[in-house]
């Protein structure tokens, strides 16, 4: 996890391959693939003019985030593919972000997916949430960041 002193991240695409983001995106610095046991997931990131990420949040299929929350991506499963524990589907989930300000928050200026046993560096945050929490056999993930 690298800090970067650029201005905040305004945008998030997810990827099916690494080899496949496109000028104009970063690839988050690990290249950890999301999905392991399933169809690629691989997170980039942009920087462009307008408003910065301030949150983000991982919610179920059958969940909806709140209002403020939005995906560019809405139907994309980050768990597509993978078996879960036990056999069938994992359980499908979704990431989305906002650049709506609760009290406190700053912009998000790097974003990471890290092993849930790596320790995190001064600054940054853990969603607590696995990213292959039910998936079989799949090393735990959790998507990090670090505000300004």
């Amino acid at each position: 996890m690298a800090t970067n002193a650029q201005k905040g991240i305004t945008g998030l695409w997810i990827f099916d391959s690494a080899s496949e983001v496109p000028t104009g995106y970063t690839l988050v610095h690990s290249g950890l693939n999301m999905n392991e046991k399933g169809t690629g997931r691989y997170l980039a990131y942009m920087r462009e003019e307008g408003a910065a990420l301030t949150n983000l949040v991982l919610h179920l299929a059958w969940a909806q985030p709140s209002r403020v929350y939005e995906s560019k991506q809405p139907d994309l499963n980050l768990n597509d593919g993978a078996q879960q524990v036990g056999g069938g589907h994992a359980v499908p989930f979704y990431l989305a972000y906002t650049t709506e300000a609760e009290e406190g928050d700053s912009e998000i200026i790097d974003i990471d997916v890290i092993k849930a046993t790596d320790s995190l560096e001064k600054g940054w945050d853990r969603i607590p949430f696995n990213l292959n929490a039910s998936v079989d056999k799949a090393t735990a993930l959790n998507l990090v960041f670090l505000r300004s």
